[in-house]
């Protein structure tokens, strides 16, 4: 575990090393400014208190949005996989879900509910269909003859959610919390460049690109990546807990 880390900073200051090689080839802070700088702007960002209460409500907001696709796409998922009707019923609306590009989430939802709620709706409506997906296919390789073990042995309903369906979804399940969560910053923060809400880390780098600082808009994308990353692990913590 130790020679894992040990590797993995390694890597991290051989690609800051390059990164910062370029930026002095380059040589011109507008096309791409180093870690030096993009640390120097975070750091002045920090100063703000404005900043970390725009990382936090555009954390909220993505995060709000991803339980509501997460519970959405799960619920459905058990339903599709009882019923046979409703697998069909909702099989092309998540096929055109999953199709139609998320700038086009985003402007019908600009539409329907304004700027403020824009984070929310493009999230959850990212999140819904990777659960779906992921879940009703695991709902669907359940091992048969387990569940008519369960059945002979007239097992209660949460028993066989524990040690019959929960094991053949856990994997499922740590592949769409790991994705979605992902997926639901990646577009919930490009919504807000759109829509522009104030105090959100899409308007900060919306602002950053149009006053040219580079530096700060790397600073702002940095603080989204982190966010996303910081936010899957805790997700994922508590999900490897609750499936053990």
């Amino acid at each position: 575990m130790k020679n894992k880390y040990i590797r993995t900073t390694l890597i991290v200051l051989i690609w800051l090393v390059i990164w910062q090689v370029l930026t002095l080839v380059v040589n011109n802070s507008i096309l791409l400014a180093g870690p030096v700088d993009t640390v120097k702007a975070l750091m002045e960002l920090g100063s703000d208190p404005s900043f970390y209460l725009s990382v936090g409500i555009t954390a909220g907001k993505v995060l709000l949005g991803f339980l509501i696709g997460m519970i959405t796409g799960s619920v459905l998922s058990v339903l599709s996989y009882r019923f046979t009707a409703v697998r069909e019923f909702f099989s092309p609306f998540v096929s055109v879900i999953k199709s139609i590009p998320v700038v086009s989430f985003i402007i019908i939802a600009l539409i329907w509910a304004g700027s403020s709620n824009v984070t929310i709706i493009v999230s959850s409506v990212i999140s819904f269909p990777i659960f779906y997906k992921n879940l009703l296919e695991g709902l669907m390789v359940t091992d048969p003859k387990m569940k008519e073990l369960a059945m002979v042995y007239r097992m209660k309903t949460s028993k066989k959610i524990r040690y019959i369906y929960l094991p053949s979804l856990s994997s499922h399940i740590r592949s769409a919390l790991s994705l979605a969560i992902g997926m639901a910053f990646r577009g919930g923060i490009t919504a807000e460049v759109v829509g522009q809400p104030l105090k959100s880390i899409g308007n900060g780098l919306y602002r950053s690109k149009i006053n040219l600082a580079t530096s700060e808009m790397l600073a702002w994308t940095l603080v989204a990546v982190l966010s996303a990353f910081i936010i899957e692990k805790l997700i994922s913590l508590i999900a490897k807990k609750v499936l053990k």
